[in-house]
C-alpha cells in the first residue's frame, strides 16, 4: 500500500492572498489523497481553518511588517530588514522541527522565501521574479533581486501562477527574466472560486467594495471608500476581509460584513455590478475567472500593485485611481469603456505537479 504523503502549507502572512490561492492547490492535494499540514499566522491561519477545517494547522510564526502611512514604503521596508533577517531564521528553525515531529514529505512555501529545506522536498510559489522598485531605489534592484534568487535556488522547484505566454497576468513580474532554477513550471492562475459555477444572477449591489492588505492603509483605504460609496447613495457591499470577526452592520447605503465563506463571497461577487478593491495578484485571478468589472485602488507605496495597476488600466481592462486622487464618480464615468478580464484554466499543469509531489 502506497505512503500517505504529507504536505506541509506554508502562506505568507502579508494580507489573505497567499492563503487564498493555495485553496485550489490544497483541494487537488486532499483530492489525491495527501495528509495536509497548514503552517500559518494570524488572518491566512484564520482563513485556512474556516476553510479547510479537517487538515492539522500549526501557528508558524512570521514577519508582522509594519507599512507608512505616507509613501516611503521602500525607505521603510528597508529599515525594518534586520528585525526580517531574525524573523526568518526563527521560522527556519520552527520549520524544521515541524519536519522532524510531524513527518513531513514536502514542504510547500507560497512566497516565505525562508522555508527552504534539505530535510523534506521543497516548493517555492511566487508571481514576483523580479521585483518592482522605482525612484532611488532602483539602485539597489540587482542587489533586491539577487537575495531573492539565492533563496529561490535552495528550493526544490518554482510555480508561477500564472500562463507562460504573451497572454498573461503578471507581466514583467514573472515573463521578463529568466526563472533562477530550470525547474520551474507556470502553473496557471490560481482562483480559491474556480470550482464554483458561474451563474448569471440578478443584481442585489450597485458595488462590491472588497478591503485587503496589511495596516495603516487598509483602514485608511476604509474610511476614503466609505465616505465616497455613502455620497454615492449607490447600494453598496462593503467586505472587511477579517475572518476571525463575524459581524454585520448597515449604515445608510452600505452593508459593511467582517467575513464571508467562499460560496457566499462568490455568489456576491456575481450580484454586484461592480468590484472596487486593492489590485492584489490573488484578487486580480480571482475577478479575471468571474469576469467581473472593477476599479482598482493600489496601495501607496507597493510598486507591485501600482504596476499591475498601470498595466492593466493600459490594456483597457480595469480602471484605476491612485488613493490620494479617488474620486467614486469619475472612476464609474470612466470604468465604462473597460472591458474586463475573464479567462478559463484547466489547471492541468498544476495537477501534473500535484500528481508528481504525491508519488514521490
Amino acid at each position: 500500500m502506497k505512503k500517505q504523503k504529507k504536505i506541509l502549507i506554508c502562506p505568507l502572512d502579508w494580507g489573505l492572498g497567499h492563503a487564498t490561492r493555495m485553496v485550489p492547490v490544497i483541494d487537488l492535494l486532499l483530492e489525491k489523497g495527501a495528509h495536509i499540514t497548514i503552517a500559518a499566522d494570524n488572518g491566512p491561519l484564520e482563513f485556512l481553518k474556516l476553510r479547510f477545517p479537517n487538515c492539522d494547522f500549526i501557528k508558524l510564526k512570521g514577519f508582522e511588517a509594519k507599512y507608512p502611512k505616507g509613501k516611503n514604503m521602500a525607505f521603510k521596508m528597508a529599515m525594518q530588514f534586520p528585525a526580517m533577517i531574525k524573523a526568518a531564521k526563527m521560522a527556519k528553525i520552527q520549520l524544521e522541527e515541524i519536519i522532524e515531529k510531524h513527518k513531513i514529505d514536502v514542504v510547500i512555501s507560497d512566497n516565505r522565501y525562508e522555508l527552504s529545506t534539505e530535510n523534506a522536498y521543497s516548493v517555492f510559489m511566487t508571481h514576483q521574479l523580479n521585483i518592482q522598485v522605482k525612484g532611488i531605489q532602483s539602485i539597489f534592484k540587482p542587489l533586491i533581486n539577487s537575495i531573492i534568487n539565492g533563496y529561490i535556488r535552495k528550493y526544490n522547484e518554482l510555480w508561477i501562477p500564472d500562463f507562460e505566454g504573451e497572454e498573461n497576468l503578471s507581466g514583467i513580474l514573472s515573463h521578463s527574466v529568466k526563472p533562477p532554477i530550470d525547474n520551474y513550471f507556470f502553473i496557471g492562475p490560481l482562483s480559491r472560486f474556480s470550482t464554483f459555477e458561474l451563474k448569471k444572477l440578478p443584481k442585489k449591489y450597485d458595488i462590491m467594495a472588497i478591503l485587503s492588505g496589511p495596516e495603516p492603509q487598509r483602514s485608511i483605504f476604509e474610511k476614503l471608500l466609505e465616505k465616497e460609496l455613502l455620497n454615492s447613495g449607490l447600494k453598496c457591499i462593503m467586505l472587511s476581509a477579517k475572518p476571525n470577526l463575524n459581524k454585520q452592520l448597515n449604515i445608510k447605503n452600505i452593508l459593511k460584513v467582517s467575513h464571508l465563506p467562499d460560496n457566499e463571497f462568490a455568489q456576491t461577487i456575481m450580484e454586484s455590478e461592480l468590484i472596487i478593491s486593492r489590485p492584489g495578484y490573488s484578487t486580480i485571478m480571482d475577478l479575471a475567472h468571474f469576469g467581473k468589472r472593477a476599479i482598482f485602488i493600489p496601495t501607496p507605496g507597493q510598486t507591485e500593485q501600482e504596476y499591475l495597476a498601470d498595466t492593466l488600466k493600459q490594456k483597457k481592462h480595469y480602471f484605476s485611481q491612485k488613493q490620494s486622487d479617488f474620486d467614486l464618480t469619475a472612476a464609474l464615468s470612466e470604468n465604462k469603456s473597460f472591458k474586463p478580464i475573464k479567462l478559463r484554466t484547466s489547471n492541468n499543469i498544476l495537477k501534473e505537479r500535484v500528481d508528481f509531489l504525491v508519488n514521490l
